[in-house]
């Protein structure tokens, strides 16, 4: 063994002194960073987890807001209705102008496209009596036929084979509004999928189709129970809230993706799931009607594997316990968030929000449901993992500096070691509590580190950390916060319009340059019908509209030709009247062509009474001029063939043609005094009758006249309420248009007296078979003097009008055929103040 000698053991001691501390410190230190490493990775990954937590239970509760203000908005839809005229044009106008927007896929999983459509709010609107019975039903964009028309009252006749909403809905007071749970027929998984190994990847497969039905009671005047009105909201638009939801980077998805996990659904107050990507998870009903039951582990495997699995949160604590608990938390309207595994494996954080809705059945929890939104949990540590794999480079790179460092610095490391411990030390406790302000939601805090080593690099890395992580906050806070606002302008932007558009009673059609349809409002589906469509040329948007097409086409090719101008449309009764104008957008039609329709039918047939009414005032002036200067002179001829005739006894022949004179010379007194009645009528007198008692008493005077020409009279009267009219006026109205059907039948014949009333009106109608008026007559036979009888007056059909239309408002109306006979209409106002107005 060599001898030890003082220099090697004082170089051994030195350098074992001076080596021992560096080493121990090295090693201290890379034990520190190995812990410090991993701690900031956890707690990094906790952060992360805390605030995606956080934003996805926000989007969450947006969700459930938006969806609790379209059910309120749906249950204003059902009132408002409630309150209105529920005749067919209503009823069109309101389905057609509640519609909503639906993003889907079509194609092949080989060609797939995007579709967005603006479809009805409401798959079906139905008014249904007090009997069940539909009277009415719009489903599909139209009317159903009388034929599909259904007895709702029994549970089995209804569109799914098992509702009982009449009795439901039967039993509420007036105001009151019944909402169902989520119906339809469930879709089986081989139904969605059709051969596609998952959700995402199936084309061309079956959709849920289920209703959500708002119903209220009607009552009539005397406060009785008289049938409802019902209205089913599409599930489409529900599951729009949820379909598109990426909790990604993305934000939104045309359809979800099932497997990662990342993904949202509603489900409702009984724990049933409403909208999935996967349909075989809605609640739903079989062919029969009745509910499948719920998938539990006593499950059978085929219904299983088919897929005939409805889920519900409250049976499915055998796939995760939270389940359950989320529906429970809903139910408590509560928000929050959950660790979970879905049944396809995906490990996610699941945030979830009450639905706050408290009207009919699901009053009893104040909740329609919840909205939950999930996200992988894997997906939120990708930062963190980012941030180890960095620090983990760092110490890799110092330990081989450290090395280096204890070769070269083995004589000063007993100096530097004080300094290097530290250099060293310092910078770990101000990472340390960085790391822990971090871990408490403090991103604003930063490390001041200013050294240039590796331990500056691993506070820089550390600070860069810190940044990203503010910078995704303040991101995702500015997209709400624009979503938000995007959201408020879209709405008040479709308001506006639809507000400006619908109003206005004008149609109002814009085409492109190429003369294709752009925009179409409500009165020009009105006018043009409601299957007209965006994109259509507007050679078939005015296929049949005399010369539309043309006019379009000049001002579209010359730029020409601005302006309003006319438009008439049939002819004879059936005329319409247009005022059309044509008007440039941009300069001389660069940008298209603006068309407006008016129609102006009413007030040209206001004109042409008006013109009519002068017409016969001056003829009124001008029969009864005439009639004061003829009766004069007539008197005294007639007195003074009085007398030739009590003369002339002896001879007989010039006595018959005396008489024939007087005769004459009566009727022509007769027609005077007619032409004086219509140019001075007595004036009506109003008071309250029985209009059958009218009609009776009419029939007497006519009756001998009806035998002796062999025509038979039937009357059938139905109850007619007391009301105000001039008894008199009437009779000689009804006389009147009887004596006409007598003189047109002098073969015999039968007329057919009925009378009745509706809301408004009393009517008298008066049928015969007898020839008819032949068609260029009609429109003339209420004219003064015209008559196709060669000893009429042509004044008792237009004296007729007169009690009808002018001295009572009221309307009389004329069918004729030449195989059926005649029919007059006359309908009396029994408002008291548009009688005597």
């Amino acid at each position: 063994m060599p001898r030890m000698t003082l220099f090697k053991k004082i170089l051994a001691i030195t350098l074992f002194l001076t080596l021992m501390p560096l080493l121990a410190t090295s090693l201290i230190l890379f034990s520190n960073l190995e812990k410090i490493n991993s701690r900031l990775t956890t707690e990094i990954a906790a952060d992360a987890d805390t605030q995606a937590s956080e934003l996805l239970q926000m989007r969450a509760q947006q969700v459930a807001d938006s969806v609790s203000d379209f059910l309120h908005q749906c249950e204003s839809d059902l009132q408002f209705l409630a309150r209105s005229n529920l005749d067919r044009r209503t009823l069109l106008n309101f389905y057609a102008n509640r519609r909503g927007e639906v993003w889907e896929r079509r194609g092949t999983a080989k060609a797939p496209r995007e579709t967005r459509e603006l479809i009805p709010l409401y798959r079906s609107i139905a008014i249904i009596d007090r009997y069940g019975h539909e009277r009415t039903v719009i489903r599909d964009g139209g009317f159903l036929p009388a034929s599909g028309l259904m007895d709702v009252s029994r549970p089995a006749h209804t569109e799914f084979k098992g509702e009982d909403y009449f009795q439901r809905i039967k039993v509420l007071k007036r105001g009151d509004v019944y909402v169902s749970h989520l119906t339809g027929f469930h879709v089986s998984r081989q139904e969605q999928l059709v051969g596609a190994d998952e959700p995402e990847t199936a084309y061309g497969g079956a959709t849920y189709q289920g209703v959500i039905r708002f119903g209220s009671p009607l009552f009539n005047r005397a406060g009785r129970f008289d049938g409802m009105v019902v209205i089913s909201l599409d599930h489409r638009h529900l599951m729009e809230f949820t379909q598109h939801i990426d909790p990604g980077r993305n934000f939104s998805t045309i359809f979800p993706s099932y497997k990662s996990g990342n993904y949202a659904f509603l489900f409702d107050d009984e724990g049933w799931i409403i909208t999935h990507p996967k349909y075989w998870d809605i609640r739903g009903l079989d062919r029969r009607g009745r509910l499948l039951p719920a998938y539990s582990e006593q499950s059978a495997p085929g219904d299983v594997q088919n897929g005939r699995i409805p889920f519900n949160l409250d049976r499915a604590g055998f796939v995760h316990p939270n389940y359950p608990r989320v529906a429970e938390e809903v139910r408590r309207q509560k928000a929050g968030s959950v660790d979970i595994t879905n049944v396809g494996g995906s490990k996610k954080i699941m945030a979830f929000a009450p639905i706050r809705y408290d009207t009919s059945d699901y009053r009893r929890y104040g909740i329609f449901g919840g909205v939950t939104i999930g996200f992988q949990v894997d997906q939120f540590h990708d930062l963190a993992r980012k941030g180890s794999r960095m620090i983990d480079r760092q110490l890799g790179q110092h330990r081989t500096l450290s090395a280096i460092i204890l070769m070269i610095a083995a004589l000063l490391a007993g100096l530097a070691a004080w300094g290097l411990a530290r250099g060293i030390t310092q910078p770990l406790r101000q990472l340390n509590e960085g790391a822990r302000k971090l871990a408490e939601g403090d991103t604003r805090n930063r490390v001041n580190v200013t050294s240039g080593d590796e331990i500056g690099e691993l506070a820089g890395a550390f600070n860069f950390m810190a940044d990203e992580l503010e910078l995704r906050k303040i991101s995702l806070h500015s997209t709400l916060d624009e979503l938000r606002r995007s959201r408020l302008e879209i709405l008040d932007e479709r308001n506006f319009k639809e507000n400006i558009l619908e109003s206005i009673s004008s149609a109002i059609l814009t085409f492109s340059p190429q003369g294709l349809l752009t925009s179409i409002n409500g009165t020009g589906h009105h006018f043009l019908g409601d299957d007209i469509a965006v994109n259509t040329h507007f050679n078939e948007v005015f296929r049949g509209w005399s010369d539309m097409p043309q006019r379009i086409a000049h001002a579209l090719t010359t730029r020409s030709g601005y302006g309003r101008e006319p438009l008439t449309i049939g002819q004879g009764a059936d005329t319409t009247y247009f005022e059309v104008g044509f008007f440039p957008i941009g300069n001389d039609t660069e940008q298209g062509l603006t068309v407006t329709m008016r129609n102006e039918t009413e007030r040209e047939k206001l004109r042409d009474e008006m013109m009519r009414l002068d017409r016969l005032a001056s003829l009124g002036k001008l029969a009864a001029g005439i009639a004061h200067e003829v009766r004069n002179p007539l008197t005294g001829i007639s007195l003074l063939l009085d007398d030739l005739h009590d003369r002339a006894t002896s001879v007989s022949g010039d006595q018959a043609m005396i008489k024939k004179a007087v005769a004459e010379i009566e009727r022509v007194e007769r027609l005077i005094t007619a032409l004086l009645n219509y140019s001075s009528p007595v004036r009506a007198e109003f008071r309250e009758g029985d209009l059958n008692a009218v009609v009776h008493d009419s029939l007497l005077l006519i009756r001998r006249q009806c035998e002796r020409r062999k025509v038979a009279i039937e009357l059938k009267i139905q109850a007619v309420p007391v009301f105000r009219f001039d008894p008199e006026k009437i009779k000689q109205a009804l006389l009147n248009v009887v004596k006409n059907a007598l003189e047109a039948m002098p073969d015999g014949g039968r007329i057919v007296i009925s009378t009745a009333s509706d809301d408004k009106n009393a009517l008298v109608t008066i049928s015969d078979n007898g020839p008819g008026i032949a068609s260029d007559d009609l429109p003339l036979i209420f004219e003064p003097f015209f008559t196709r009888k060669g000893a009429g007056t042509g004044l008792g059909l237009s004296i007729t009008h007169r009690i009808i239309v002018e001295e009572h408002h009221g309307r009389i109306s004329v069918e004729s055929d030449g195989d059926t006979g005649t029919r007059f209409i006359l309908e009396l106002p029994r408002n008291k103040d548009s009688v005597e107005a």
